[in-house]
């Protein structure tokens, strides 16, 4: 299999690529970058424009790591020339381009799939064994705040799809789908909002009730760092540590609280960027594209309900 990685973001230097390199065997990849020349990582092809690389890679599947505002378009690009597809979050801007994109791969039978993969580390599967079954939930509370982005940030401007819903919505999304679970349009949902001075979000809180199920989410780009996943039931509460962005080079832990006795479990190194693409080859063999499509659907509606 051949993947080409169109655009050369700090996140395919860092997780993507070594995966590629070191730990999935027979997968050649090459390179487009209209900012980074060459440079010699292992990569078969090194292009400098977007068109060339959709002509001449013939590469099977696509990663797009552009920003946000580019993301649909040479998404539907790419599946209209017949390869499969997978898109850095937020896979689109709304919900109209997420219908598109999906009514585009289903036509072509291509995967359309985007990269949330904090949920492929071992400790979400772990979390809720604890729990003994996610039935037995009565609140998830989530939260993931960093410190304010350097100005440059493509994160930080509009034009290019930036501000927190967009980078951190999809987290809030696959959190209640995961977890809850639940026909969206049967929800009581609250959400608040904040911009800066440019109109720019930097901050946004949502509270969802579902019958007697009930979801918090705090997320920002400007405070002190936090990073965690609590699952609530009638007798216990788990909670996750850097859950949104597990690292693969330590072991991580968690924390059970249970008849307030506080003990905490130990776990072993996992890397969610390879969970992901096994995965990702796995249902290239098999042409089962549909779970992909409903989970980029969901997500997207999901985040629709923020703006309207």
């Amino acid at each position: 299999m051949k993947i080409l990685i169109l655009g050369y973001s700090n996140l395919c230097k860092r997780k993507i690529i070594p995966i590629f390199k070191r730990k999935l065997g027979k997968i050649k990849f090459c390179i487009c970058s209209k900012s980074q020349k060459w440079e010699d990582i292992g990569a078969s092809e090194w292009y400098r424009n977007y068109e060339d690389a959709l002509e001449k890679s013939r590469a099977d599947l696509v990663y797009i790591s552009l920003p946000n505002s580019l993301h649909y378009y040479w998404a539907k690009r790419f599946l209209q020339n017949n390869y499969h597809v997978i898109v850095d979050k937020p896979a689109t801007l709304n919900f109209i381009q997420a219908k598109d994109l999906v009514k585009e791969a289903r036509r072509r039978k291509k995967l359309l799939s985007e990269a949330i993969v904090f949920n492929y580390h071992h400790q979400i599967d772990k979390s809720i064994k604890e729990i003994d079954s996610l039935k037995n939930l009565n609140h998830v509370d989530a939260r993931f705040i960093i410190p304010k982005l350097e100005k440059k940030n493509f994160r930080n401007l509009n034009k290019y799809g930036g501000g927190c819903l967009f980078d951190m919505g999809s987290y809030a999304a696959a959190t209640f789908r995961i977890f809850i679970n639940e026909n969206f349009r049967k929800v009581t949902f609250y959400k608040l909002l904040k911009e800066n001075k440019k109109g720019l979000n930097i901050s946004f809180k949502i509270y969802i009730i579902v019958g007697k199920k009930s979801f918090f989410g705090y997320f920002s780009h400007n405070g002190e760092y936090e990073n965690s996943l609590s699952l609530f039931t009638k007798r216990k509460k788990v909670t996750i540590n850097r859950v949104f962005s597990p690292p693969s080079d330590i072991n991580l832990t968690f924390q059970v609280n249970e008849s307030n006795i506080r003990r905490e479990k130990e776990l072993k190194k996992d890397d969610t960027f390879l969970n992901y693409f096994r995965q990702v080859i796995i249902l290239l063999r098999n042409k089962k594209f549909e779970n992909s499509y409903q989970d980029l659907l969901r997500d997207s509606f999901f985040r629709e309900k923020f703006v309207k």
